[in-house]
């Protein structure tokens, strides 16, 4: 397996569940993993994100929200479909590039009202099982 392994992970606004995935498989990673996320219709990473990941000690405060990018697509090894949306409506995966899709609800809710703190963290920690489980099948982690 080529090192370091790429992983992109999607969602529609990147503001929450994979900027999440991102983080975690950057720090349980390590050197051997680079991660990436990106969303169609990106907007600003929202403050519980920041802060149910910084009560576990990692720090989004300075990550911006991107919007998909062909070059980082086609590159990857690996594209995680996080939500239901994304796997409806993302482009066509490249042959050869292993494609996954977690169909994890969106904790922040779209109509702005509000959010749930307990809904983030269960997501959070939804999320870091299934890259925990991604990268040990992988064989990128202990």
């Amino acid at each position: 397996m080529k090192r370091p392994f790429r992983i992109y992970f999607l969602c529609i606004h990147n503001r929450c569940r994979s900027q999440m995935a991102e983080a975690f498989a950057n720090e349980i990673g390590g050197a051997d993993v680079i991660a990436e996320s990106a969303g169609l219709d990106p907007q600003p990473i929202h403050p519980m994100t920041i802060d149910a990941m910084k009560e576990i000690g990692i720090d989004l405060l300075q990550k911006q929200h991107k919007k998909l990018e062909m070059k980082t697509f086609i590159s990857a090894h690996i594209i995680i479909k996080l939500c239901d949306d994304m796997n409806e409506k993302c482009p066509v995966v490249p042959f050869g590039t292993r494609s996954e899709h977690w169909s994890i609800p969106d904790p922040l809710p779209a109509d702005g009202s509000e959010a749930n703190m307990d809904e983030v963290r269960k997501t959070r920690d939804m999320i870091e099982r299934k890259v925990r489980d991604l990268l040990r099948s992988l064989e990128l982690s202990t």
